[in-house]
């Protein structure tokens, strides 16, 4: 079975710019390329990513504004050379 046919949730494209924080790194701004019920995947910055299974805070802005005020707690769950996916916790 191939990965994308074990995936929980559905995915769909997105533009949302995603606020990564963790007082370990501070704060990084990706661009998310998809998301779903469970979470995002992020296109890769030049800013280093967090590892897999850290626990990060993010806020989730789209091009009308801030989608929530309070950050959402997050794990990264798997980095690629593409990028990093996020899950809700």
């Amino acid at each position: 079975m191939d990965y994308p046919n074990r995936r929980k949730f559905p995915r769909i494209a997105s533009e949302a710019l995603l606020e990564i924080s963790h007082p370990a790194f501070g704060i990084i701004n990706l661009k998310a390329k998809n998301a779903s019920k469970g979470g995002f995947f992020a296109l890769r910055s030049s800013q280093p990513l967090p590892p897999k299974n850290t626990q990060v805070q993010v806020i989730i802005r789209r091009h009308k504004g801030i989608i929530n005020d309070v950050p959402v707690a997050m794990r990264v769950v798997r980095v690629t050379d593409e990028g990093i996916g996020l899950a809700f916790i």
